[in-house]
């Protein structure tokens, strides 16, 4: 007798229970992290201006320039709070789509879209201002600092020049990063197909 050695008969796909996705609890809980952690951070940031009043204060005494420090403590404020309340709406609607994506909403989508967009438009921005004022503080620390001129001072300048749209390409490409995977990853095929049936 010959055992018999014949391969066991095919299994009907349709009778293999569908595994649930993954996606939807890692993306849902990244994003409520971020959310969180997006808002925390515009909350506190108006406090680090006390830091900034201070360390003004000390470089005017050191022979700043006392006009650009009135400027650039103006300017500093006013964006501080500008993009603390801005980011901090930015970050409650990345919270909140989070949350839709954990409970498998349909609208998910949308709000993740909408975030992605805003994100980039309202951080793009801030990082720009920010950049520009980096640039006069780095002029009142110089001239705190008795660098108004020669070739060390030129030299100075130009290494902040460079380092300063360094961190602005950096910072921009930063911020896109996960709004740019978002508003790729919504637009597969399966995963459309995945939110069509929540």
């Amino acid at each position: 007798d010959y055992m018999d050695t014949a391969s066991p008969p095919p299994v009907d796909p349709s009778q293999i229970p569908n595994q649930p996705a993954r996606w939807p609890k890692i993306l849902g809980i990244i994003s409520i992290t971020l959310g969180i952690l997006g808002f925390l951070q515009c909350a506190v940031a108006p406090v680090s201006l006390m830091f900034v009043d201070s360390q003004m204060e000390m470089l005017k005494d050191q022979g700043a320039d006392p006009e650009k420090v009135e400027t650039y403590l103006s300017e500093i404020k006013s964006l501080s709070m500008l993009s603390s309340v801005a980011l901090g709406v930015v970050a409650i609607l990345l919270l909140v789509g989070g949350i839709l994506i954990l409970r498998k909403k349909k609208s998910a989508p949308i709000v993740l879209q909408v975030w992605s967009v805003l994100k980039i438009l309202v951080g793009g921005y801030f990082t720009f201002r920010s950049t520009s004022l980096s640039r006069l503080q780095m002029e009142i620390t110089m001239e705190s600092a008795s660098l108004g001129g020669g070739k060390e001072a030129e030299m100075v300048q130009t290494i902040t020049t460079y380092a300063t749209y360094g961190g602005l390409i950096f910072g921009i490409l930063w911020i896109a990063a996960l709004p740019v995977f978002f508003l790729i990853w919504v637009t597969r095929e399966t995963v459309k197909s995945e939110i069509s049936k929540w």
